[in-house]
């Protein structure tokens, strides 16, 4: 990507264009799909009406917590037998040290409701978060040019943030990567002021949530970005630590096992985001539509091989795109995050809700001082935060059910561009701590 950077007074109406952005994605994402079928007597499509309504009345559904919880009752009534064979109405797919928290809150006396309450609550703050790291991360990125936040980056922000498919869906879900997100926001402000070690410590609390974020481990080791690596890594022993001391040997041992299943079945709902779900739904191999817990797609060799090699594909392709000349920019670290999420064969949307706290960095640390339009950039964060629901109408036509992938292919075309911006120059980017 050549440079097109401006001088700072081109900064001048950045609010402005950002805030246009955002309401004309919103536009054309919630009414104009809409309308365009009814008109076309194509029926509703749907939309996140019923998502923003439950964030705003703090109502959640307890996809990740109800296993959680039902996994800590297995464990105290069945403390010698593998807690990963617990009967659960849903997997249990974390590692054993995400269970933590929950069981410092029941030890604290805390009931099941309050603690779902609480969750929901910290759920919530989750997303505000994102939205308030994000704000904070353009602050000092504008500050560094003398320029600062105005009134309509703030309200462009809050926008997106209250309109992000992914985050609303992961919330209205009950699900941990809500707080991922908001973690991942985070670690991309951390390192972008030059707090690495900082960072480090919250990749590795979110490789104990998610497991393939420990590519961002493998990152840092290539990048030699020592720091943050020893941050890592002390962080990841502690909690190994305290797991080992509450759950036992056995039972963390057991989650490699799982992780080896997990990497040979997955579902080609329409909500898996990955080459796995778009391959299978391409062939009509496994629900679309439709989801039922436990049911996973039929094992077909040629996908599995496909999505192996192109997840490969992914996940090299940053670590040595060409290493040699990059330093461990924020665009660099962005993208092996984009990447360890894309590359998985379980990609549900609301997985993809780190990709806010990417736009906004981008936005503030380059895309308002640019003289041309980053038109790019805006459509795969188009494709990435939005629901685009009037593409499940293709489910059942052939070749054409791809565009259900729709934030998969956004998330692709973002990995690209980060790749790109990583090779440019750094300085722009840090924040004074």
């Amino acid at each position: 990507m050549t440079s097109r950077t401006v001088d700072t007074s081109g900064a001048a109406t950045h609010g402005r264009r950002l805030l246009l952005f955002v309401v004309c994605s919103l536009l054309l994402a919630n009414v104009v799909q809409w309308g365009l079928c009814r008109a076309l007597h194509l029926g509703n499509p749907g939309s996140i009406k019923g998502d923003v309504a439950a964030f705003m009345h703090m109502r959640q559904w307890t996809d990740s917590w109800l296993p959680m919880m039902k996994s800590l009752d297995y464990f105290d009534a069945n403390s010698t037998k593998p807690i990963y064979a617990a009967p659960l109405y849903d997997t249990l797919i974390y590692s054993l040290a995400s269970e933590l928290p929950l069981v410092a809150l029941r030890r604290l006396g805390v009931g099941d409701a309050a603690m779902l309450r609480l969750l929901a609550v910290f759920s919530w703050l989750s997303v505000v978060g994102v939205a308030g790291v994000s704000l904070a991360m353009g602050r000092g990125l504008l500050r560094r040019r003398g320029a600062d936040l105005s009134g309509a980056d703030v309200l462009a922000v809050i926008l997106a943030c209250l309109g992000c498919y992914p985050l609303l869906k992961g919330y209205a879900l009950g699900n941990a990567q809500t707080m991922l997100s908001f973690g991942f926001a985070l670690m991309l402000y951390l390192w972008t002021s030059g707090r690495e070690r900082e960072a480090g410590v919250v990749a590795a609390l979110l490789a104990f949530v998610k497991p393939q974020y420990v590519l961002l481990l493998v990152w840092m080791v290539v990048r030699k970005r020592w720091g943050a690596m020893w941050a890592f890594l002390i962080c990841s022993v502690v909690l190994l630590t305290m797991s080992v001391a509450v759950f036992g040997w056995h039972n963390n041992l057991d989650y490699v096992g799982v992780l080896a299943s997990l990497s040979h079945k997955a579902q080609s709902h329409y909500a898996n985001q990955s080459m796995f779900g778009t391959l299978n739904r391409m062939i009509f191999n496994g629900e679309n539509l439709g989801y039922t817990p436990h049911v996973y797609t039929p094992y077909v060799s040629w996908v599995y091989r496909t999505t192996v090699l192109t997840s490969l594909v992914l996940v090299c392709g940053v670590l040595l795109y060409p290493w040699r000349k990059l330093r461990g920019s924020t665009a660099d670290i962005a993208a092996m995050g984009l990447a360890s999420v894309a590359a998985s064969p379980m990609a549900w949307e609301h997985h993809y809700g780190i990709v806010f706290g990417i736009f906004a960095w981008f936005w503030f640390a380059y895309g308002c001082w640019e003289a041309k339009r980053p038109w790019l950039w805006g459509l795969s964060f188009f494709l990435c935060d939005n629901f685009l629901a009037a593409t499940n109408l293709l489910a059942d036509r052939r070749g054409w059910n791809v565009l259900q992938s729709y934030m998969y292919f956004g998330a692709l075309l973002l990995l690209v561009l980060l790749m790109r911006l990583a090779r440019r120059a750094e300085g722009v980017e840090t924040v004074a701590a």
